[in-house]
């Protein structure tokens, strides 16, 4: 493996574990709502990237325009 191979793996393994540690570290959850918020980032933090690129910047841009 290249240097940059470790990099762009360690970029994406980190923006794949942030919202779960968003989750774990946010004082509004607590119990089983910060477990169920942890798994729900877990699963679905693509899909909520998606989301966002949809609705939001695209939003945006048809907005502008």
């Amino acid at each position: 493996m290249s240097i940059w191979q470790i990099i762009i793996f360690i970029m994406l393994f980190s923006l794949t574990l942030l919202p779960v540690l968003i989750a774990l570290t946010s004082e509004k959850a607590k119990g089983v709502q910060k477990l169920v918020w942890c798994l729900v980032s877990l699963f679905f933090s693509w899909l909520g990237f998606l989301v966002y690129y949809f609705f939001v910047v695209r939003g945006m841009s048809e907005r502008n325009a």
